[in-house]
């Protein structure tokens, strides 16, 4: 009998963790967000973009996020959507080459820091193009 009770306790155990475990429909609607990205007047070779909801704004939720390849992101491809409302935006810039002193980095050797946008996020799928001037506007 004991071991009855050990197995009705395992399997309360795994319905538990089998409930408790999120799946793709928790949390706020998330869009996708998808563009192009130059820099210098070309498409920028690799990076990440990232978009935090503008809490000062007060929008609020999970950031969304996407790699940079050959200029173009999307969230659908291995990132993140991002909630509507207004956001702040984060591109990180790489020139794409791997080096012996960054070749453990996929996007190669940093061109810039950090270029920070603003932008509005529509309830719906949407497409925004960026294009980061040199200077970027770094943190």
């Amino acid at each position: 009998m004991p071991s009855t009770t050990f197995a009705s306790r395992l399997l309360v155990v795994a319905i538990l963790a089998a409930v408790g475990c999120s799946s793709a429909n928790d949390g706020p609607q998330r869009y996708r967000i998808q563009g192009e990205i130059t820099y210098d007047g070309k498409p920028l070779p690799g990076g990440r973009i990232s978009f935090a909801p503008d809490t000062e704004l007060g929008n609020s939720g999970p950031e969304g996020y996407a790699d940079i390849i050959d200029g173009y992101y999307d969230t659908n491809n291995g990132g993140k959507g991002v909630v509507p409302g207004a956001h702040n935006v984060r591109i990180e810039g790489y020139d794409g080459e791997p080096s012996p002193r960054n070749d453990f980095y996929r996007y190669g050797n940093m061109v810039f820091r950090v270029h920070r946008d603003k932008i509005e996020v529509p309830e719906k799928a949407s497409s925004k193009n960026f294009d980061v001037p040199d200077p970027p506007n770094e943190e």
